[in-house]
């Protein structure tokens, strides 16, 4: 027998919203969009019944603003507001809320990488030491101390480091046939004759007023002097310079992650002794955490402090997105002048990141 066919009604769902967040979530998210709508972060017209997508139209605003579009052409991360530094499942997340009580008086802006993005910089220091002997070096300071303000760099004083711990325990044979040896051997002599006597200050100061004599010198120093420019008066915010005081747990979660994951790999050439060394953690890079329990006045200084912060960071990025892009170019010239063949990979790995077009 076949039955009747059932009516099927469909309710209409115009006007409802496809998105519920908690009252955890929406209570924190309430008192920071307050703030960032009277720091002129948020705008009324971003409203559309639920604080917590307040606060994200907001924020992306904010980061596209600020040149966000430009820095995820090299560096693949995250920088997020959320109510935690630990990675919590859902289990574990009802029983903090549960423990707690009550709503968060905690946020922090959390910035992190999933890869390292691949910078194999020797083609390009042959190119500056053509300019002046000097600005190899002038350009390496200048360039990885204004990284080491938004990322744990990975270059070859971490390769150094990594090679001498592993060469202890070494036969003099196993020392021979070791990548490690090759650590030191491999650095170029622009930067180890200069590296000790051509520091931060002095290095500016040559960026200044050297005058190259190529275009593509020019547009390196360019890129980094506006990078160096964005940075000023900004330290690393690492996770360590929380306190267990403000976040209980967080000196175990420390030690347990031990390192940040590098936001970068700075080589001199691919598949060298710096990237055999390589490798990656799994801590945030930046940790700036936001008190909400503050009066207005208070809490608006320091929600202005950290996106002051966090626009420094995005358009200095931009910036060494530039620089980046440019050593690439010279090395793929120095690549082909060779004839050989790129071997960066095409996707997030953990030696390096990088898109290629076929």
């Amino acid at each position: 027998m076949i039955g009747l066919p059932l009516e099927v009604t469909l309710p209409r769902l115009r006007g409802i919203r496809w998105r519920y967040c908690t009252k955890w979530d929406e209570g924190p998210a309430a008192i920071l969009g307050m703030s960032l709508l009277r720091l002129g972060i948020c705008q009324a017209n971003d409203w559309s019944g639920s604080a917590v997508d307040f606060v994200e139209h907001g924020f992306k605003r904010f980061c596209s603003q600020n040149h966000v579009a430009a820095a995820k052409r090299v560096w693949v991360g995250d920088l997020r507001i959320t109510d935690s530094l630990f990675e919590l499942t859902e289990q574990e997340r009802n029983r903090v809320e549960a423990e707690r009580g009550g709503m968060t008086d905690h946020l922090y802006l959390i910035g992190d990488y999933e890869a390292a993005a691949s910078i194999p910089i020797g083609a390009t220091l042959t190119r500056l030491e053509a300019e002046h002997a000097h600005l190899p070096a002038a350009f390496y300071e200048v360039f990885t101390t204004n990284l080491y303000k938004w990322m744990r760099v990975y270059d070859y004083l971490d390769a150094q480091e990594h090679a001498e711990m592993w060469m202890e325990d070494l036969s003099d044979e196993e020392l021979e046939a070791s990548i490690y040896r090759k650590v030191d051997l491999e650095i170029p002599a622009c930067i180890k004759n200069h590296c000790k006597t051509v520091k931060y200050k002095g290095a500016r100061i040559l960026l200044r007023e050297i005058r190259p004599h190529t275009s593509v010198a020019r547009e390196l120093i360019r890129h980094l002097r506006e990078m160096d420019a964005h940075g000023q008066g900004h330290e690393h915010a690492w996770p360590g310079q929380i306190s267990e005081k403000g976040v209980p747990g967080i000196e175990t979660w420390l030690s347990d992650a031990e390192y940040s994951r590098p936001g970068c790999l700075i080589t001199w050439y691919e598949n060298d002794a710096i990237n055999a060394c390589f490798d990656e953690e799994a801590q945030p890079n930046v940790a700036l955490p936001i008190r909400l329990g503050k009066s207005a006045k208070e809490l608006d200084e320091e929600v202005r402090r950290i996106f002051d912060h966090a626009s420094a960071m995005l358009r200095s990025l931009a910036s060494a997105a530039k620089i980046v892009e440019l050593v690439r170019d010279l090395y793929d010239e120095y690549l082909r002048e060779h004839r050989l063949e790129s071997g960066l990979p095409a996707e997030p790995g953990p030696a390096g990141v990088r898109e290629e077009q076929l």
